[in-house]
């Protein structure tokens, strides 16, 4: 069966995420810096968006030099703050996990997946799947992201990189080779610089001229190891699996809402198909939560949750939906303005026991 794997990577994370939460920023240089704290302009920018980037901003370049390079031009010069950019990425994370048979975290921004079973290795099924990934991370969290699906995490990798910005790249097996031939060795996943330049000596500056390399000359370079992948990254055979991680830590959707609102049943009404995907997601997984979370985007784009945690793990449907309506209904009272969007969020997971809802609970425990 051939396999049938992708890469999602959110487009200029940080910067994009600042662009959401403040959509006047989008027709302005952005970038998103890591302040040393020595001077008022010591750090490295760690991303820009585009505008920025037209002007010559990368990543990694002194926050001085960048501040010169768009003078004049209006930048916004935001300071990473990690925590807020790690809490929309995990609740992205959830997104992407749920629309895939295997998942991968590769970084805050990025994630393998595999739909090799879901699509029975068909590339037009899997690429309608990749598509709904995207539109449901993009209804959620206003956030573009570029996927690449292909034969091979590799593969799969320069995709996602070619279908940048915003787009969807999907490379068929039979036209795999064609694709890799006239790429930079540098582009290969896990070639870097000094990979690529020890590669360049040797006179092989392409993907298609190492995937026709000479293996004994690419063990001395570089060992048996590191060859052995080389040679298949460079074929679109490499081998390696999408790992899942070990446990999922929470399950969580959120939905925008047709208007703003500040009555709790209509936005309930409108998260009530994403809670019926996750008492699925719950039946599927053999999963109890011990604590459920109402988030509310409001329309000033700061986030509010309210919670409730139980005494032990439960795994009740009618449970989840009773403290959802309460917990949306004293969100949505406290927090004086209107609602933009809604979520839901299990969190707490363990393996369900025996006992399946906190009657049963309650009852063991007299």
């Amino acid at each position: 069966m051939v396999r049938v794997i992708g890469h999602i990577d959110l487009d200029y994370y940080y910067a994009q995420v600042e662009e959401v939460l403040d959509p006047s920023l989008k027709e302005r240089p952005v970038v998103v810096c890591v302040f040393s704290g020595r001077t008022a302009d010591s750090g490295v920018v760690s991303t820009a968006n585009y505008v920025a980037r037209a002007f010559g901003v990368r990543s990694g370049m002194p926050i001085v030099t960048a501040k010169k390079k768009l003078e004049g031009h209006n930048p916004a010069v935001i300071r990473m703050v990690h925590e807020k950019y790690e809490a929309i990425s995990e609740r992205v994370m959830g997104i992407i996990e749920e629309h895939a048979d295997i998942f991968e975290e590769t970084g805050i921004d990025e994630a393998f997946f595999d739909l090799t079973q879901s699509s029975e290795s068909d590339f037009a099924a899997a690429t309608k799947t990749a598509e709904a990934m995207k539109a449901a991370v993009f209804e959620a969290e206003g956030l573009t992201s570029s996927v690449g699906l292909a034969r091979s995490k590799a593969v799969a990798k320069l995709g996602s990189d070619s279908a940048k910005p915003g787009g969807l790249v999907t490379i068929l097996p039979e036209a795999t080779q064609a694709f890799l031939d006239p790429l930079p060795t540098i582009r290969l996943y896990g070639v870097g610089p000094k990979t690529a330049e020890a590669l360049s000596r040797v006179n092989v500056k392409t993907i298609g001229a190492l995937s026709r390399s000479d293996q004994s000359l690419l063990e001395q370079l570089f060992g048996r190891k590191l060859a052995s992948y080389l040679l298949a990254a460079a074929s679109g055979n490499d081998t390696d699996l999408v790992v899942p991680r070990n446990e999922p830590t929470q399950f969580s959707r959120i939905v925008t809402l047709k208007r703003d609102t500040r009555d709790a049943q209509e936005a309930l009404s409108q998260l009530r198909q994403s809670m019926v995907a996750m008492k699925e997601k719950l039946r599927e997984s053999s999963k109890s939560f011990r604590t459920i979370s109402m988030i509310g985007v409001l329309t000033d784009l700061s986030t509010k949750t309210r919670s409730k945690t139980f005494d032990a793990p439960v795994n009740d449907a009618d449970l989840m939906e009773r403290s959802a309506a309460v917990l949306l209904q004293e969100l949505a009272e406290s927090v004086g303005k209107d609602l933009r969007r809604v979520g839901i969020r299990l969190s707490e997971l363990s393996d369900t026991a025996e006992q399946t809802s906190l009657s049963e609970y309650i009852e063991h425990g007299r």
